[in-house]
């Protein structure tokens, strides 16, 4: 993660594939007390750094993208913006978890 702020202390460090319309960018998604980074992964063409802090979500949920359990979670900014995060196969159980921590947070 680059340039934490001050007092910023990371909750979670996932593996995950940012959903882009049709596409999927893989990379590291670190959840802070403060804010969402996404990292794609350095292979990846597409390398832009994803960041929102935790106060301009609207709401966050679990996500169904493959229709059988739920293996993403799904935030939606104030402004309206949606940005799914597909989670590793053994990380579905921990869905749950994170969405309690960020509410908890919000």
């Amino acid at each position: 993660m680059t340039n934490s702020q001050e007092n910023e202390k990371v909750q979670y460090e996932l593996p995950v594939d940012l959903r882009k319309s049709i596409d999927y960018v893989s990379g590291n998604l670190f959840i802070t007390n403060q804010r969402f980074i996404f990292q794609p992964r350095n292979m990846h063409f597409q390398r832009d750094i994803l960041e929102f802090d935790i106060a301009d979500i609207n709401n966050i949920d679990s996500s169904y993208v493959l229709g059988i359990v739920p293996n993403g979670i799904t935030v939606e900014l104030k402004d309206g913006t949606l940005h799914t995060f597909v989670l590793e196969s053994s990380l579905f159980v921990k869905c749950d978890e994170i969405i309690k921590t960020v509410w908890d947070l919000m």
